[in-house]
């Protein structure tokens, strides 16, 4: 039978062989966090939207696309080099994080373009889908951050793929862009509430007494 020191020293020497393989390992997972993270903002790496996209579009569940673009993000580079851009996208990226609705919304930082993002939940129509964006719109907008934000919606039964919404997201931001930046396109506003109905009062009907006569009388 071992003595405990023999004992204690079978652990070490089996711990110490064992270290490499774990330092291994640890490297590997810290990649592939890196892989799926955004290393400046901390947000899911856009690599990963279109698998949770399609997950979402299995789900039998209207599905909601923001492509949302900082304006004139040039700006804050060219006014402090990269300071200001830096500073700009942490505050984008804390002002979606914090302001999107469910835990179950996604935000991703795409890698093609680093001012843009992606914002991918699930809506019951076009018209929740645009009330969002316009408050992550609006959201941005106070913190100095203003945005163009493109929205592509499809409905359970669409056969759009998660790359088909992107891309129609995409298209509807430079739209936005084009009609003046800082706004939403498309919009879905509410339809106003109708117009009064004028009621006109039917005209009186005079009421015809019978004629007084001495026999009535």
């Amino acid at each position: 039978m071992l003595s405990c020191e023999a004992l204690f020293c079978c652990l070490a020497i089996g711990t110490l062989a064992a270290l490499p393989s774990l330092f291994v390992l640890l490297r590997v997972r810290r990649l592939e966090d890196l892989s799926y993270r955004d290393y400046q903002t901390g947000l899911r790496s856009g690599r990963l939207y279109e698998d949770d996209a399609a997950l979402l579009c299995r789900s039998l569940c209207s599905v909601a696309v923001l492509l949302i673009d900082l304006d004139h993000f040039r700006r804050f580079n060219e006014r402090g080099y990269r300071d200001d851009g830096d500073r700009a996208l942490l505050t984008a990226a804390q002002v979606l994080k914090e302001h999107l609705q469910r835990s179950a919304d996604r935000v991703y930082r795409m890698h093609t373009a680093g001012d843009e993002f992606i914002v991918l939940f699930t809506v019951e129509s076009l018209g929740e889908a645009y009330q969002q964006a316009e408050r992550l719109r609006l959201m941005l907008e106070r913190a100095a951050v203003p945005a163009s934000v493109g929205i592509a919606f499809a409905e359970p039964s669409s056969s759009r793929s998660p790359a088909q919404l992107l891309r129609l997201a995409t298209t509807n931001k430079d739209v936005a862009k084009k009609r003046g930046r800082n706004s939403v396109f498309p919009r879905n506003d509410p339809p106003p509430p109708a117009a009064p109905v004028a009621i006109v009062p039917a005209p009186a009907v005079p009421v015809l007494l019978p004629a007084w006569t001495d026999e009535a009388a």
